[in-house]
């Protein structure tokens, strides 16, 4: 259970148990790593498609 202890116009304080508090913690984490997948899937998707050869030697580049 989440109670708000105190609003004001750009700060909320709240009390939660520390189950709760860890569980947001690692959805936000989540979600941060969901939009730079995404983010790189465009990338990807924009790219010309490349031949096996062309990227072995891409990999080997690196």
């Amino acid at each position: 259970m989440t109670t708000i202890i105190e609003r004001t116009p750009s700060r909320v304080t709240v009390s939660m148990s520390t189950r709760r508090w860890n569980r947001m913690l690692q959805l936000e984490e989540t979600y941060k790593l969901a939009r730079i997948i995404k983010r790189s899937m465009r990338q990807v998707e924009s790219e010309p498609a490349m031949t096996p050869e062309e990227t072995i030697a891409a990999l080997r580049a690196l």
